[in-house]
C-alpha cells in the first residue's frame, strides 16, 4: 500500500482549480445563454397570446 501511495501523483486543491476554471467559464456562458433564450421564448409567447 505504501509504495502505491509513494509511485501515485497527488492532486492539490490548486491543480483542480486550474484545471475546473475553463470548465466554469464556459458553463456559465451556457447559464446565460439558455437564460436569454428561456427569455426570448417567454417573451414571444406572452406577445402572440396576451
Amino acid at each position: 500500500m505504501r509504495a502505491a501511495i509513494d509511485e501515485s501523483e497527488l492532486v492539490t486543491k490548486k491543480d483542480l482549480q486550474i484545471e475546473l476554471a475553463p470548465i466554469k467559464a464556459d458553463l456559465m456562458l451556457l447559464k446565460w445563454m439558455v437564460g436569454a433564450l428561456l427569455g426570448l421564448a417567454i417573451a414571444n409567447f406572452a406577445k402572440q397570446f396576451f
